[in-house]
């Protein structure tokens, strides 16, 4: 990945380099901090990694212990974020003006460098957690900037005296709403789903609102992705007035110790007069080609572009829906069967002579559930993008 040279020195000045596996980024952790808080990180993400243990306030209390140690952490696992990050942020400097607000903002290394960067600027980096704001803190002063403090305070309850011109929120959202989030379904007719993500970002988007001058914009790169939940968020954005601006939302995809990971790119301006939806088509139109089995968010997409009627069966257990199956007809006369559980999502584009071999393995499928233990729900919809 090309970097702004900017970007580079500030990555190499603050050592968040690269990781090629686990083994490197011990090795480093123990060298600029201890045995003890080497082992205590190692064991905590072992037992995440084993789906044992979700809990992101304990983490980042351990994570920020240290800044030395904070920032090895960061550069493990999102080092390849930061770098893209970064170059977004110089490409949109001219929207980092008066006052910026930064929520979330961890051990404040996108907050300083945007604070490096945009030395005429004023910015506030907000975060919950105490020792991450220290670390903060302690990392502005050993870059030498006067144009940027941190402050511990919940974003939810936070108010600037004077509002900001910028909000901005990267990789955040997924901790800080967590709590709201719990138990919305990350599969599900994209409708209904997303609008449940609205309405579960609906208090944090009015924080962040209320503290945006009028034409302020709010960036946000974060994890809720167009799998689940980036439509609901520029929704929760949009209702308290906030727009999304459709030329510049994106998808950033990023390389971290462990895997690739996908984030959406949001940027959202009152007086912005797209809509979520809008945006939301603009991006993932670039990459839609009808008659095209794909899998992830594609998949989804795919389906609904690309059909005017689609028939849903969900499969719920209790009130937890863990499967669902979707058949319709594209305006070319292809057959599309698709399907999406709680790992994957996928779509076939099928013709007239495998169609009833495509509705046979569905209906094999289906009959794996035990009516006893699962109840199933279908119903159609009338397809928009």
């Amino acid at each position: 990945m090309q970097t702004y040279k900017q970007v580079d020195e500030f990555m190499k000045r603050l050592d968040l380099k690269y990781f090629k596996n686990t083994k490197d980024f011990v090795a480093d952790l123990m060298y600029k901090t201890d045995k003890e808080y080497t082992t205590e990180v190692a064991t905590f993400l072992n037992s995440r990694a084993l789906g044992q243990n979700s809990d992101n306030d304990s983490f980042y209390r351990l994570k920020n212990k240290t800044l030395a140690g904070s920032l090895c952490v960061s550069a493990a696992f999102d080092s390849g974020v930061f770098r893209h990050i970064g170059n977004m942020l110089v490409d949109n400097s001219d929207l980092l003006c008066g006052t910026v607000l930064d929520i979330g903002c961890d051990c404040g290394i996108v907050t300083c460098f945007m604070a490096s960067e945009n030395p005429d600027t004023k910015f506030i980096g907000v975060d919950k957690n105490e020792l991450a704001v220290n670390n903060a803190k302690e990392l502005a002063e050993s870059l030498g900037l006067e144009n940027v403090e941190f402050v511990t305070a919940d974003v939810y309850d936070f108010a600037l005296e004077e509002k900001a011109n910028a909000v901005t929120s990267f990789r955040c959202l997924l901790d800080i709403a967590q709590t709201q989030t719990k138990g919305v379904s990350v599969i599900g007719e994209r409708g209904e789903r997303e609008a449940r993500y609205a309405e579960a970002f609906s208090p944090l988007a009015k924080a962040v609102c209320d503290n945006l001058t009028h034409g302020g914009t709010v960036i946000s790169v974060e994890r809720y992705t167009a799998l689940y939940g980036w439509l609901g968020w520029m929704s929760a954005l949009s209702n308290n007035g906030v727009n999304p601006l459709s030329d510049k939302c994106a998808l950033m995809t990023a390389q971290d110790i462990s895997s690739t990971i996908e984030y959406s790119v949001t940027f959202a301006q009152k007086g912005s007069t797209s809509s979520p939806l809008e945006a939301y088509d603009c991006v993932m139109s670039e990459k839609f080609k009808s008659g095209a089995g794909v899998d992830g968010a594609n998949a989804e997409y795919a389906l609904y572009k690309d059909a005017d009627e689609i028939h849903f069966t969900d499969v719920k257990k209790g009130e937890k829906l863990i499967h669902q199956f979707a058949t319709a007809v594209s305006p070319k006369g292809k057959y599309m069967f698709y399907e999406a559980d709680l790992d994957r999502r996928s779509i076939k584009y099928v013709n007239e002579k495998k169609r009833e071999k495509m509705m046979s393995d569905f209906e094999d499928k289906k009959k794996m559930y035990n009516p006893d233990e699962y109840t199933m729900n279908d119903y159609s919809i009338k397809s928009c993008t």
